[in-house]
């Protein structure tokens, strides 16, 4: 997954993840594995402490 990717790239452990994020070590390692139940607020402030953006677009099946 593309979260344990960009944090081993930096060298970071789950742990020192989880204090930029401001949450546990096992939410983040969670994330990693693909949990189905996380929070979208945590989701993308780990996004964001990795560098990661994200872009949102329009589908084309979005109704208009």
């Amino acid at each position: 997954m593309l979260v344990r990717t960009e944090r081993k790239r930096l060298g970071l452990s789950l742990q020192q993840v989880a204090e930029r994020v401001g949450c546990t070590r096992q939410w983040v390692a969670a994330l990693e594995r693909g949990g189905e139940r996380l929070e979208v607020s945590l989701m993308l402030r780990t996004l964001s402490a990795l560098g990661i953006g994200l872009d949102a677009q329009l589908s084309d099946r979005a109704e208009r």
